[in-house]
C-alpha cells in the first residue's frame, strides 16, 4: 500500500481533508456538497503497484461549478505520485451513459496540471455487455516498470474487449 499524508495534502488544498483510512479521504465544499476520494489496490492487469481512483460525491445536491473541488483532487493525486511506484487507474462511471464527458473532464483535470509532463496519460476504451467502458491509466514517466505498464494495460483492455 502506498502511503498518503492528510497532513501534507492538508498543506496545499483548498479544501480540508479528512483521513478516513490508509486509502480514503473525504472533504465537503462551501456549498455543503461532500466528497470520497480513495485509492482501491487493483491486480486487474498488473500485479502490484496499480491503485484504482475514485471520486464519489457522498452528499449534497447537484453542485455548482467549484474550482476548488479540482484543486483538491489534484492535490490528493500529487499526493499520491510523490511515489516513484505509484500507478493510477481511473474507469469512467458507465451508470448514466455520461463516461465520455467524466473523460473529457478527467483528462482537463489532468492537462491544467503543471507537472503533466512528467505523466503519461493512456486511455483505451473496451466494450463489454454493449457498454462502453473508458478507462485510464496514469503514471510517472520514470515509473520503473513504465513499459511494462503500460503493456500489460494495453494487452488486458484487448483481451477483455468485446467489441
Amino acid at each position: 500500500m502506498i502511503f498518503i499524508s492528510a497532513d501534507k495534502i492538508n498543506l496545499r488544498a483548498p479544501y480540508r481533508v479528512k483521513q478516513v483510512d490508509d486509502s480514503v479521504f473525504a472533504f465537503t465544499t462551501k456549498h455543503g456538497i461532500s466528497y470520497t476520494a480513495s485509492f482501491v489496490a487493483d491486480v486487474s492487469f498488473f500485479d502490484e503497484g496499480v491503485y484504482q481512483f475514485f471520486l464519489t460525491k457522498t452528499s449534497g445536491k447537484k453542485g455548482r461549478k467549484d474550482d476548488d473541488i479540482s484543486e483538491t483532487v489534484k492535490v490528493i493525486i500529487e499526493e499520491f505520485f510523490a511515489h516513484e511506484e505509484a500507478v493510477m487507474l481511473y474507469i469512467c462511471d458507465t451508470a448514466d451513459g455520461r463516461q465520455a464527458s467524466r473523460d473529457r473532464l478527467f483528462r482537463a483535470w489532468f492537462y491544467s496540471f503543471e507537472e503533466s509532463e512528467s505523466f503519461t496519460l493512456h486511455t483505451e476504451g473496451m466494450m463489454i455487455d454493449n457498454v462502453r467502458y473508458l478507462s485510464s491509466i496514469l503514471l510517472r514517466n520514470d515509473h520503473p516498470l513504465y513499459l511494462q505498464v503500460l503493456g500489460a494495460f494495453h494487452n488486458f483492455t484487448i483481451e477483455h474487449n468485446e467489441g
